[in-house]
């Protein structure tokens, strides 16, 4: 089967090994995400009039079969899950499998799963304790600095010995990074809570669909504005 973005001209075939590499592996594990992003675009589409009931039927029972089935795999021809996914919806449901794609682009889809795959595995939970972890350093660093404020220790540049300092300066130097860090990876989550599903690589779609109602029904807090 032709790739999706076949032209009327050859790829130099090291070249394209180098390029994708092992990606059609890899994205084994944004099968789920893929699907799951997949079904809740489907329904949007369903919302807004571009697909049918029975249309959007179809696909959920694909998209479906396709979730449950562990055997399923992605070839080295289909490059990634995407590819893989209508690949096999359009060879069960002909056109359908492709009318999927309204209002979506590879971007977005890119985006939505390695998103998703963040916020499963890294949970407002998993950052609780990885911030309290932080917050624990940085406090033991806090009291090396504390109890030796008064130590001499040789601050360098370039490697060189240059201004006089104290242990106490550099223990408390790390500990003001890490606070910075705990800032960091709370607006890491927050970035990473909005769905990308519609700005259609930042350019957004010619049509009237409803963002909010596909990142509501992924579980983020709100859309990414483009």
């Amino acid at each position: 089967m032709a790739k999706l973005w076949q032209k009327d001209y050859d790829v130099n075939k090291e070249t394209e090994k180098f390029t994708v590499g092992n990606d059609y592996v890899l994205d084994k594990a944004l099968l789920p995400y893929d699907i799951y992003g997949s079904m809740a675009h489907a329904a949007m589409l369903k919302k807004i009039g571009i697909l049918t009931a029975n249309e959007f039927a179809g696909l959920k029972k694909e998209l479906t079969h396709i979730l449950k089935n562990t055997s399923f795999e992605i070839a080295p021809s289909d490059e990634d899950v995407h590819t893989a996914i209508e690949n096999e919806l359009t060879r069960k449901l002909s056109a359908l499998g492709k009318k999927i794609h309204t209002a979506r682009s590879r971007n977005d889809q890119v985006l939505l799963d390695t998103r998703l795959y963040t916020k499963d595995n890294l949970t407002k939970d998993n950052l609780l304790e990885i911030k309290q972890s932080v917050l624990e350093l940085a406090n033991a660093l806090l009291e090396v600095a504390e109890k030796n404020k008064a130590i001499p220790f040789p601050g360098y540049t370039h490697t060189q010995k240059a201004m006089p300092s104290s242990v106490g300066l550099w223990a408390g130097a790390f500990a003001e990074s890490l606070m910075d860090d705990v800032l960091q990876v709370s607006a890491a989550y927050q970035l990473n809570d909005q769905s990308p599903l519609g700005s259609a690589a930042g350019y957004g779609v010619p049509l009237l669909i409803d963002r909010q109602y596909v990142a509501d029904l992924l579980g983020f807090e709100q859309s990414w504005e483009n």
